[in-house]
């Protein structure tokens, strides 16, 4: 009860001041009435009503999941399964992200349908499931994370120059997108989970690092959907 009552006030925490913050630059700053002050009211107190149930449902639910299956996967199952999971996982919860919905939902109506919603979704997720396998791997040979994202980044950077304009800012936003509020606690749990079972790994130095994947690995295949698709 007390870890529920110390989630909700952090919480509030954050949400209160930027609400505050916004009512009193509205008020003294632009000097412009609220149009609709009860349902602003209304939508405020959702909200916050939200925000506290999902913090204390990632705390109670998604974070203990997480690091238990981490926790258990590489004791109990060969290499190949370890990954096949890794990558189903971050296939999975892409898909079921919110905000990667909404922004593909955007993409297509820019492009004309030109970039249909279902192709980003499923390119971003290969790119997520990728992300969160290379990760795993990492953790499992030990390889230090520079040895993966100089090469990474130095892809990225190569894709960027030759990939069409329109379609960068997209490749860019959609990674960050995608690692959001269903997607990072879900990796990280996992990651430190699994560096934690194998011993001989250190969970901060060894256990992070997989969100850094997530970024560069489906934002490579925006870039070179972009370029199939020369937008």
């Amino acid at each position: 009860m007390k870890e529920i009552y110390s989630t909700t006030v952090e919480a509030l925490a954050g949400i209160l001041p930027i609400v505050l913050f916004l009512l009193a630059f509205n008020r003294f700053v632009l000097r412009t009435p609220l149009q609709n002050p009860k349902e602003n009211l209304v939508g405020i107190v959702v909200a916050v009503i939200g925000l506290v149930l999902f913090s204390n449902g990632l705390r109670m639910g998604l974070l203990p999941l997480g690091e238990t299956v981490g926790l258990s996967l590489p004791k109990e199952s060969p290499l190949w399964l370890v990954l096949v999971f890794s990558f189903i996982l971050g296939f999975g919860v892409t898909m079921a992200e919110p905000s990667m919905q909404a922004l593909a939902g955007q993409v297509e109506q820019l492009t004309a349908g030109t970039l249909k919603k279902q192709v980003v979704m499923v390119t971003v997720a290969l790119g997520i499931g990728t992300g969160v396998t290379l990760g795993v791997l990492k953790i499992i040979l030990q390889i230090p994370t520079v040895k993966i994202m100089i090469p990474a980044m130095a892809l990225l950077a190569l894709l960027a120059w030759r990939a069409p304009a329109a379609i960068t800012g997209v490749a860019f936003d959609a990674s960050g997108v995608t690692t959001g509020p269903v997607t990072v606690p879900l990796i990280v749990a996992l990651g430190v989970g699994i560096a934690t079972a194998l011993g001989g790994r250190d969970p901060l130095s060894d256990g992070f690092g997989l969100i850094a994947l997530c970024l560069v690995c489906p934002t490579v295949l925006m870039l070179l959907l972009g370029i199939v698709y020369r937008l």
